[in-house]
């Protein structure tokens, strides 16, 4: 017996030194960049738009020349996943794109195409196997594969949310990975009004990703806009529940001031966990709670969700400018001109007015994040979570601040990143990854 098992034994030891030896098929390295930075902007001169963008192998810091860099004809990412930008082509041509950047040249390459018939919109990747997309007019949602940029199929809306006017789509998406449900938030707009929405409700369409079949509206009474902008970061907690800010109508509906319609001001909602109901009970309103609820207009912007029901965004922080002031009372005069109408929506929406605060979801409290200066957040604020910390997007022309921080939630404390002294307006802070 003992003679069998020794045997034995040397039989699968020789086995095991064959297997050995057989040759492996060595893992294929990518063209293309897996880890460092990509830092963008954006330069918008009389002669036209620019776009710059630049590699780095580790965080950037200090002062950025991105003209040093490269310049692209069209540059907007619309979606992150692992080292992939996904968005129009490097031309601004309607088509889906997926870009990276290329370990032979250091600049941003087209990797694959998805012709569409109409706009593009947005773009949210759930998976390497499941991306959706949204185009700029009739409700178009179709679901894709991200790694082989093939079409998947159409998601038929025809049942979902009308309103007969101008332009509908969805311009923010959520996925909720815990019952894999989409929800997607209607954006409808009258071309004849000087708002970008037209509603005064916001509905969300449910879509079941087991299916890919549309699955009901949902409606919240007394609130619009549904889109933070920036990236239109979605923002779930760890439990499912679902959180959508909502802009109001910077007063371009006449509603001005703390007595203004309800749907004319800004506000959070939230979806619960397990549910595809609005909580009608819930209706947080940041700018409200730092002490600014007498602002004749208020911005909620750049949301990104980082955990245990902790979030941040940038809101209006401080009281109106008395230039400010008079120009809107010419705007409800009706006497003001096309100069100061213009010089009005640079005031409001590009001057340093806003502040990055940290959100809690469910106390509904807004704490101003006191190491980062006012910022212009209508510059599109993209904001990003890696590596445990928060990248803010930050824009102070007085101060000459163009750029980035990173905020630390576990010690609250934030450090000034970088600048980009040349390139136009800092717009993204992409860290790629495996």
């Amino acid at each position: 017996m003992n003679i069998k098992l020794l045997f034995i034994a040397l039989l699968a030891s020789f086995v095991l030194a064959c297997k050995s030896d057989e040759p492996t098929t060595p893992t294929e390295e990518s063209p293309y960049y897996e880890d460092g930075y990509l830092v963008a902007s954006t330069s918008q001169t009389t002669a036209g738009t620019s776009y710059y963008a630049g590699y780095y192998p580790t965080i950037p810091s200090g002062n950025i020349d991105l003209t040093t860099k490269s310049s692209y004809n069209y540059l907007y990412p619309r979606a992150i996943w692992k080292n992939f930008i996904f968005s129009n082509n490097l031309k601004g041509e309607n088509v889906l794109t997926k870009l990276a950047v290329s370990k032979q040249t250091g600049t941003i390459v087209e990797v694959a195409t998805m012709p569409l018939l109409t706009l593009l919109n947005q773009v949210l990747i759930i998976s390497d196997n499941l991306g959706v997309y949204t185009t700029w007019d009739n409700k178009g949602v179709t679901l894709f594969n991200p790694t082989t940029m093939q079409k998947i199929t159409d998601v038929d809306m025809s049942k979902s949310k009308s309103t007969g006017l101008s332009r509908e789509n969805y311009s923010h998406i959520v996925y909720r990975k815990q019952d894999n449900k989409l929800f997607l938030f209607l954006v409808a707009d009258n071309f004849d009004t000087g708002q970008f929405y037209d509603l005064t409700d916001v509905h969300a369409e449910v879509i079941n990703l087991n299916n890919n079949q549309w699955e009901k509206t949902l409606t919240f009474p007394g609130a619009t806009y549904p889109i933070s902008r920036g990236l239109e970061n979605p923002l779930v907690d760890e439990q499912g529940n679902i959180f959508v800010i909502t802009q109001g109508q910077y007063g371009l509906d006449g509603q001005l001031g703390p007595n203004s319609r309800k749907s004319s001001r800004p506000k959070i909602l939230k979806i619960p966990a397990g549910t595809t109901e609005f909580d009608l009970n819930y209706a947080f309103n940041p700018v409200d709670k730092i002490g600014q609820s007498n602002l004749m207009f208020q911005l909620i912007l750049g949301g990104v969700y980082y955990a245990n029901g902790v979030a941040y965004a940038c809101i209006s922080g401080q009281q109106d400018p008395p230039a400010l002031l008079a120009l809107i009372a010419k705007l409800a005069n009706r006497t003001i001109t096309e100069a100061e109408y213009n010089q009005l929506r640079s005031l409001a929406f590009y001057g340093a007015n806003q502040r990055w605060v940290k959100l809690d979801l469910n106390a509904q409290t807004a704490t101003i994040i006191q190491d980062i200066p006012l910022t212009a957040g209508f510059a599109y604020p993209s904001t990003y979570v890696s590596n445990g910390k928060v990248y803010l997007q930050t824009y102070n022309e007085e101060i000459k601040m163009n750029g980035y921080y990173e905020h630390d939630p576990a010690t609250g404390t934030s450090k000034k990143l970088f600048d980009v002294t040349a390139g136009g307006l800092a717009t993204n802070l992409i860290k790629l990854s495996k």
